[in-house]
């Protein structure tokens, strides 16, 4: 007797079922001939083996057809068919359409799932997946797809697709997570893109894009020309070029090159061809341009020096290492000289060098829209360097003098009397 849950099953009733299950398959495979071992006649042993068109022990099932080999379902409408090929490749097929294929590689196994034009293809193709998703060329974008390349995954959506066309033998560990229309490209390595809509990493030269990602999103593209490590997580229409290492978080119509940054924000551009290390935090047609230039945000701001630096709105820092800070009035503030720190202010500057207990403000140096300063505390001169020549350019220079032991101090200032003769002319 062979117990199973709270019911006890006879030896006799199960040679009936397997003899009844024989049958079954003979039907299901026409005219293949069944063959079993003259154990099914004695009590049921652990070294009995069942074969379905063949007379092959390999294994205690054997089930050979160039055919379907099984049929499992619920009717003659909804069932499952079962088929392995002359490669040793299995098939899975609902009778609601769709696919399930593992294929037999010496290396490693590649599965194909979900609809049935699905499909890896090429020379190289160990390792891979395309787990789901998919859809017939009728449809906006088509099947998903996986050409010569080893150890990648397409998870699902539709029309996404991992392509080689490079100078390697086949690209390597790439991965698609969903969404529609997006595609690895170029011989690429190791690259991502999790989701979204037409988004695309790829590779101008076919050099390979390489540990590229992109997160999401709609139409962006990674374009690695020799480089790798770029990072797009989102937004629209967002573009990265260059050498690699660079990074635009979200956004729409960014643009970043080699080790280059922008934080989101749109029509934002940090790098070009030839300049590398820039950054553009966020705001709107800000551009840095040159190598380790920043624009912090605002809008229409420009940092077109090495070394610069422009905020605001219409700042221009157009010199090297100038430090251009504009406030909100729509014209162009630019710098004049390299190394400048500049800053409109239309309203005025304030800076507080002193708080109470409360936090407010109890000394205030500041400048008013009139040009008017306000120093609690007094002004302190104390020049230590040469006196200069008091001429047109140092036109109302005040000048301190300090002096030694037993001699008086002297403040004096640059004037030009009724001869137009330029001169020092002692204050005290």
């Amino acid at each position: 007797m062979l117990m199973l849950g709270h019911y006890y099953i006879s030896m006799k009733k199960i040679k009936t079922i397997i003899v009844i299950f024989i049958i079954s398959l003979s039907f299901v495979f026409g005219a293949c001939k069944v063959f079993a071992s003259s154990i099914i006649g004695n009590p049921l042993q652990t070294d009995g083996y069942l074969s379905v068109g063949t007379s092959d022990t390999n294994a205690k099932v054997n089930v050979y057809s160039t055919g379907e080999q099984m049929r499992l379902g619920y009717d003659s409408d909804n069932y499952n068919s079962f088929t392995t090929d002359s490669f040793g490749n299995f098939t899975i097929a609902p009778s609601s359409g769709g696919i399930w294929k593992v294929f037999n590689d010496p290396i490693s196994p590649y599965y194909v799932a979900g609809y049935s034009g699905n499909a890896i293809i090429g020379d190289n193709k160990w390792g891979s997946a395309i787990l789901s998703g998919g859809h017939a060329n009728d449809g906006a974008f088509g099947p998903n797809t996986i050409n010569n390349n080893v150890l990648s995954v397409i998870v699902g959506g539709e029309g996404n697709k991992i392509d080689w066309s490079g100078p390697s033998a086949s690209g390597s560990a790439n991965f698609i997570g969903g969404g529609a229309g997006n595609i690895i490209e170029k011989n690429p390595f190791y690259s991502v893109i999790v989701g979204g809509l037409n988004n695309k990493v790829t590779s101008s030269t076919n050099d390979g894009p390489f540990a590229d990602f992109i997160g999401g999103g709609e139409d962006n593209i990674i374009d690695s020309h020799t480089g790798s490590h770029n990072f797009i997580g989102g937004g629209k229409s967002n573009r990265i070029y260059g050498a690699g290492y660079a990074a635009i978080v979200g956004g729409l119509s960014n643009t970043a090159w080699t080790y280059s940054f922008v934080g989101g924000g749109s029509g934002n551009t940090a790098g070009g061809t030839s300049a590398s290390y820039a950054i553009v935090g966020g705001g709107q047609n800000n551009s840095a341009t040159t190598d380790y230039s920043m624009v912090l945000g605002g809008l229409s701001n420009t940092a077109s020096g090495q070394y610069s630096f422009a905020s605001g709105r219409r700042a221009k820092a157009i010199h090297d290492g100038a430090f251009i800070w504009a406030d909100s009035n729509d014209f162009d503030f630019s710098s004049t000289i390299a190394n400048e720190t500049a800053i409109r202010a239309t309203g005025g500057i304030s800076f507080v060098t002193a708080i109470d207990g409360s936090g407010s403000a109890t000394k205030t140096f500041s400048v008013d829209t009139s040009g008017n300063f306000t120093i609690p505390g007094g002004l302190a001169l104390q020049t230590t360097d040469a006196k200069p020549t008091c001429d047109v350019t140092n036109r109302g220079l005040k000048w301190y003098t300090q002096s030694g032991a037993g001699v008086k101090d002297a403040l004096e200032i640059c004037a030009k009397d009724a001869g137009d003769t330029y001169a020092w002319r002692t204050i005290y």
